[in-house]
């Protein structure tokens, strides 16, 4: 297999135009932060869904437990037929430049995972467990939002509207506004867990939309998908965080709690617990809309720039808890999804030790993204 390079680490690390309710802007001696609402115009590709609302938390229970069968078939039992969505939304940014960025500096655009929003890359300073400040530090500017349905970004119909045709829609429309935010001479996507499958699926699309991507807690295999999805006893949200979320329909869900969150998201023993406390108390969001339109995966066929894949070894959801075991020609689960790009100009796979699916708040967190951070320095 052509250019596939297998690191196993061990490790014990111009706006105004765009705004649309508020703008905010904080600074640091060596860089500056502006947060705003970008207003999205989208024509995506959907698929009708011949379910509504839950009822109640049974009837939901129910919907969650079907799609975690073996062989599970209901996302098919219930999609009706192709659609789109015509709309505009509005999606809470924030851009943060350092303070000598040039103008053919290197720009990161992030995508994050479900139930979490932009506050994955952006964890409390001066922990090491913020990738926002790594990037900064080694010069980069970094684009970080919240995806449809989630944060502080629009809450639409959370079956019909909030699918992941209508998310790669909305992540490629941001990455083709970025050059009117600020100037730039390269773009690299970095992707977590479902917001790597989105970026997949927008590589898809659009072939060379960055001129790097980092895909990370990703594998082609997702062998613990069902068992995760079980493990993550989602609950309406409205009524498991009603502290949190109000007035959203019953579509918008979150994971059952603590516990939950562990079995699915980290590696005991190799964690801190007031990280891992402060980091999942947000209660991020899921709809049914995107769980019953997971896609499989895309094949970038046009893409033909570098590609990173970083998933811990240990990771629950893409692997099923063991990653770095062969898949037929790979030598890993991992290094699998170089299948989805057969043109990639080099693939690159790092499996961190003792490190489950929410790689930077594990011990080995600071670690992986300074070695995030080293590749990009030495490939773009």
């Amino acid at each position: 297999m052509r250019g596939i390079r297998i690191l196993n680490i061990s490790w014990a690390i111009v706006f105004a135009t765009l705004f649309h309710s508020y703008s905010a802007q904080t600074t640091s001696p060596s860089y500056q932060c502006s947060e705003f609402f970008v207003p999205v115009n989208v024509s995506a590709q959907t698929v009708q869904l011949n379910v509504t609302n839950p009822q109640n938390q049974f009837e939901l229970t129910n919907l969650l437990t079907q799609m975690a069968y073996t062989n599970a078939t209901i996302d098919q039992d219930v999609t009706i037929g192709p659609a789109t969505v015509n709309d505009t939304f509005n999606i809470w940014s924030q851009l943060c430049i350092p303070n000598d960025f040039a103008a053919d500096g290197v720009v990161e655009f992030t995508a994050h995972g479900s139930t979490f929003n932009h506050t994955y890359w952006n964890f409390r300073n001066g922990t090491g467990y913020n990738y926002a400040e790594a990037a900064l530090r080694s010069g980069h500017a970094i684009f970080m939002y919240d995806g449809l349905g989630e944060g502080a970004s629009d809450k639409p119909d959370g079956i019909q509207k909030v699918q992941i045709g209508t998310e790669i829609a909305v992540a490629v429309a941001l990455v083709k506004q970025l050059p009117s935010l600020l100037s730039f001479g390269k773009i690299v996507g970095v992707g977590h867990a479902h917001g790597s499958v989105v970026l997949i699926a927008a590589l898809a699309q659009e072939g060379n939309l960055f001129d790097a991507t980092v895909l990370t807690s990703i594998s082609s295999t997702t062998a613990g998908l069902s068992a995760g999805l079980a493990g993550m006893d989602i609950e309406i949200a409205t009524e498991a965080a009603p502290e949190i979320w109000q007035n959203l329909e019953s579509s918008y869900a979150v994971t059952g709690g603590f516990t939950n969150d562990q079995i699915g998201y980290y590696l005991y023993p190799f964690f801190d617990t007031d990280v891992f406390v402060e980091m999942q108390s947000g209660r991020g969001l899921v709809t049914l809309g995107v769980l019953l339109t997971l896609p499989a995966n895309s094949v970038a066929q046009e893409y033909t720039n570098p590609v990173l894949v970083v998933t811990g070894d240990h990771d629950f959801f893409m692997c099923g808890g063991v990653c770095d075991v062969a898949v037929g020609d790979f030598p890993s689960m991992p290094a699998t999804v170089q299948s989805l790009f057969p043109s990639a100009s080099n693939f690159t796979v790092m499996i961190p030790e003792n490190t489950g699916h929410v790689m930077f708040m594990h011990l080995s967190g600071p670690d992986i993204i300074q070695s995030i951070q080293d590749w990009m320095d030495g490939t773009v």
